[in-house]
This record gives C-alpha cells, sequence and structure tokens, in this order.
C-alpha cells in the first residue's frame, strides 16, 4: 500500500489550520464588567413588530399569507378590547380572511378570533391578568386582506359584555371609558430618536430570554439618558458590546448597549435627555440598534410599561 506524501508547505498549511480550529474562542469580557448576553441569539432577525398605545388607532396593510405583529403593554391587570376595520377595495375579495390572536407576556395565547374583510374578528374586553407587553397578531388565512385600521383600548370595568339584572327601571346610559394611557409615572423618557422597534422585545414569545427592547435605529443615532444618573459603568461588555449602564434613585438602573461609542464615562452625572453615545452595532448584534433594558433592584423589567 502507498503511502500519499504531502509537500512540506502543504503539510504546515494543514497543521496551522487544524491548530485554529482546535483553539478556544476569545471571550470580550474583562473581569469584573458585566457578563452580557452568554451567547449570540440563537434566532436571527425577528418578525417586524409595531407599537401600540391604548386608545389611539393605527393602519397596516395584510397580504396574502402575512402576519403583522403589533405590541402593546399594560401595567397592571386590565381588560383588552381590539377592533380591526378593512377597506375592501384594497383585498383581494370580501372573504379574504383573518385570524386576530392576542399573546400575553409570558407567551401563552390568551384568545383567537377569526373573521374576514366584511366581518372582522373582535375581541371585546379580554382579561389581561399580567403587567408586561403583549403581542397581538394579525394572520391572513386566505386571500389578502388589504388595508386596515386597528384599535385597541384597555379598561378597568366590563362595559360591553356585564351581566344586565332586570331591576324594573329604565337603563342607565353606559358611561363612556375614559381615556387610558400607559403608566408613565416613573418619568422614563423614550432613549432614541426612532419610536418603533426593530427586534426582540421584553421576553418576546418568540426569545423569552431577551430581557430588554430592540429599539430601531441608524448608524450613530443619538442616544440619550432615559432619566437622570450617575454612569455606573461605559465601555465594552461581550455580548452587549459597547454598553453604558446609568444609576437612578430607588434602586433602578437603565442599560444601554451596542453603542458606536459612549461619549461618558464611569462616575458622569448626566441628565435626562442627555446625548450619552451613538448608536451602534457591536457585540452581538445582526445590525445598528439599540438594545435597551431597565431593571429595578437588578431584576429587568418591561420598559415598555415605562417608557413614554
Amino acid at each position: 500500500m502507498s503511502t500519499l506524501r504531502l509537500p512540506p508547505c502543504l503539510t504546515v498549511a494543514l497543521l496551522l489550520l487544524l491548530a485554529a480550529c482546535a483553539a478556544p474562542t476569545p471571550t470580550a469580557v474583562s473581569e469584573g464588567h458585566p457578563a452580557g448576553d452568554a451567547a449570540p441569539v440563537t434566532h436571527a432577525t425577528p418578525p417586524a413588530q409595531s407599537l401600540l398605545v391604548a386608545g389611539q388607532p393605527v393602519e397596516g396593510e395584510l397580504e396574502e399569507g402575512e402576519t403583522d405583529r403589533w405590541v402593546f403593554a399594560t401595567a397592571g391587570a386590565r381588560l383588552a378590547t381590539v377592533e380591526v376595520w378593512f377597506r375592501p377595495s384594497t383585498a383581494s375579495g370580501p372573504e379574504a380572511a383573518l385570524t386576530a390572536t392576542l399573546v400575553a407576556p409570558d407567551g401563552t395565547t390568551l384568545t383567537e378570533a377569526a373573521g374576514t374583510v366584511i366581518l372582522p374578528p373582535y375581541i371585546v374586553e379580554q382579561e389581561m391578568g399580567q403587567a408586561g407587553s403583549y403581542l397581538l397578531r394579525l394572520t391572513a388565512q386566505s386571500g389578502a386582506p388589504g388595508r386596515y385600521t386597528l384599535l385597541v383600548t384597555l379598561s378597568d370595568e366590563r362595559l360591553l359584555t356585564r351581566p344586565l339584572v332586570y331591576t324594573g327601571t329604565a337603563a342607565l346610559a353606559a358611561t363612556p371609558a375614559s381615556d387610558i394611557t400607559l403608566l408613565n409615572s416613573s418619568g422614563f423618557v423614550w432613549p432614541a430618536p426612532q419610536r418603533a422597534i426593530s427586534g426582540w422585545y421584553f421576553h418576546d414569545p418568540a426569545n423569552p430570554r431577551h430581557a430588554g427592547l430592540d429599539i430601531a435605529a441608524a448608524l450613530y443615532d443619538p442616544i440619550i439618558a432615559a432619566a437622570a444618573g450617575t454612569v455606573s459603568f461605559a465601555g465594552p461588555s461581550g455580548g452587549y458590546g459597547n454598553l453604558v449602564i446609568i444609576e437612578h434613585p430607588e434602586g433602578w438602573q437603565t442599560w444601554y448597549a451596542h453603542l458606536s461609542h459612549a461619549s461618558v464615562v464611569a462616575g458622569d452625572l448626566v441628565g435626562q435627555g442627555q446625548v450619552i453615545g451613538a448608536a451602534g452595532s457591536t457585540g452581538y448584534s445582526t445590525g445598528p440598534h439599540l438594545h435597551f433594558e431597565l431593571r429595578f433592584q437588578g431584576v429587568p423589567v418591561d420598559p415598555l410599561v415605562y417608557l413614554r
């Protein structure tokens, strides 16, 4: 049996290649720094999702086979009503069918309603027992439903589905629900120029380990402090890339990750709205955006509940 002999130059190149494959991957985390994400996100770019504010109608368009994802937040147990109106002239036909699915912060499906362009799905006063971000999916099941208007309203008491009790007297007129807004008492302002979600939100059912909010941003967009405080960390931090952490009164922290650079250093006092860096794509990131976290007593909480 003959033995295959490689030229000396190819033998050396093969040995170098095998050594490189066996070498451990270096880590960007220095001792004493925040650990950042322990590993790259296993999912690629998540499906697009848009923000909803309760009581404010929004517009969208649902093509054949598509799913639109809308996210809204509530600070406590509420009742949610979801209404959709379509424009038949933009649809493939009046029988184009769709479903509306409401998903809780823990990923469980609360309810699902089916409908068509003529008789759209309707979710009425669905109980939401958890504080946090809720996902509303509109999925085209057949045909192209086309353009639509979507309205989510929140209430504290049943106005549409409360039981009717006959008392022998004339029924009182229902009191219209007051304007509902998100909890803004904490005083945290939106930290980036674009008010939109570019990727994962807090505990997205598709990526429940994600502890923050991915906010849309162009490269070098200015990033501002959500509230006044003291910078406790500013520098590279593993999967977070360039990270700034600000300490606020009463145990609150804000985290700003994937920055192209930071314009503050540890120990700086910053005011609300002060520029602290520029958006980037450092660390484990698939493109320019701001990964924003809000923590209370060291525990991540849903930023959408508190940002204004």
